[in-house]
């Protein structure tokens, strides 16, 4: 009897022991998760009416996203990984940053290439309309039809970045110099070749900047057939914090086939929570494959700090879509939750 209350002793202090050692562990997963790491992420889902396509109307889930992200080595050392559910899912982003000098920092991963302003400094959750730009969608990759590769304006490669001459929280010169695979996220090169894209912004006032960046890029497009598809761009942006304005240039040329693209914006941010924006925007190629051209209007409503409501009333005339689709207007509604 003894022997047996002695095993139970033991036992009861062994669970006793296990039990506190989980508990602790489990605290130190969640202090590190605290402080290392950050969850967030966003849900947009809209309805879309569009006389340029048949169906001419439909509800539409457009991203899922969650991010896990952090800092570490007392902020000098900063990483993302970011999912897409929406559709079949796939990893948006996958980097890591080092930020040893405040002119010279490190990038690594999968993550937006730093063409033209809009695709790297407008986000999905606070860009002004619904749809990017032209320049964005065909240009810089979010869409496969300039060039074949559809990678949300992303890439796998490496970049240095920073800023100098800083005045009043900001910097006056800003450049990116990058070099990537050039074959769309979420795989391997599949060629010798690599991208290198540049960029600079200037701003010699606050909230004003002057902005050009070029793209050396090749596309594989067959076995032993390289097509070189370089571009080029210039663009300047104003915001105040009530008005904003900002227009790109893009030239593009690939196998002799030359591209134009633009686009101008204004808007006007009110206090409670509306804005409302006008774009008018073209692309066109010597090719016949991207002519198209787009005006629009359109408004934001932010009533909560995790919700914001957009609507866009556009109208498009694209030279290549059938007869009685060329001309016509659209209307697009779109709600983002985020957390």
């Amino acid at each position: 009897m003894k022997i047996n209350r002695l095993l139970l002793a033991f036992a009861t202090i062994a669970i006793c022991f296990t039990a506190q050692a989980q508990e602790t562990s489990a605290e130190k997963v969640r202090a590190f998760a605290d402080k290392y790491l950050t969850l967030s992420g966003y849900l947009q889902g809209g309805f879309r009416w569009d006389d340029n396509t048949e169906p001419a109307t439909t509800f539409y889930l457009h991203r899922a996203r969650l991010s896990l992200s952090g800092n570490a080595a007392q902020e000098k050392v900063d990483y993302r990984l970011q999912v897409d559910m929406a559709g079949s899912p796939k990893i948006c982003d996958l980097y890591v940053r080092y930020k040893p000098l405040k002119g010279l920092n490190l990038q690594i991963g999968q993550f937006k290439v730093p063409f033209s302003y809009e695709n790297e400094n407008c986000g999905p959750t606070t860009v002004e309309f619904i749809e990017y730009s032209y320049i964005t969608t065909y240009l810089v990759r979010n869409n496969g039809m300039y060039d074949g590769i559809a990678s949300t304006g992303r890439d796998i490669g490496f970049q240095l970045y920073g800023g100098f001459i800083e005045r009043d929280g900001y910097n006056i010169i800003n450049y990116n110099l990058g070099v990537f695979n050039g074959s769309g996220i979420n795989r391997k090169d599949d060629n010798s070749s690599k991208d290198l894209v540049a960029r600079l912004l200037v701003k010699p006032f606050k909230g004003f900047g002057v902005t050009a960046s070029y793209m050396y890029a090749e596309t594989n497009v067959d076995d032993d057939i390289y097509a070189k598809a370089p571009r080029w761009s210039v663009g300047a942006l104003y915001e105040d914090g009530k008005w904003i304005g900002r227009t790109e240039y893009v030239h593009a040329n690939m196998f002799g086939a030359k591209t134009d693209a633009f686009y101008a914006l204004a808007g006007y941010n009110f206090e409670q929570s509306w804005s409302l924006y006008a774009r008018y925007e073209f692309i066109k190629d010597n090719g016949s494959v991207l002519n198209r051209e787009r005006t629009q209007i359109g408004a934001a409503y932010k009533p909560f700090k995790f919700l914001r409501l957009q609507g866009n009333l556009n109208y498009e005339v694209n030279d290549l879509a059938p007869r009685e689709y060329r001309r016509g207007f659209g209307f697009n509604l779109l709600v983002t939750a985020m957390f």
